[in-house]
């Protein structure tokens, strides 16, 4: 709920800045798919 609000907040400023938010949003939603499929990797070998 917090991220929904702080990207509402800043969607008021420059395009730049939300720009900024969408690739740090993606970025993020990547790194913990990465980890989740490492995690579940690691845990179908053993």
């Amino acid at each position: 709920m917090t991220a929904i609000t702080m990207t509402t907040a800043l969607t008021r400023t420059a395009a730049p800045t939300t720009a900024l938010v969408t690739a740090t949003r993606f970025l993020g939603h990547f790194l913990a798919a990465l980890v989740g499929v490492i995690f579940l990797g690691r845990g179908m070998e053993h």
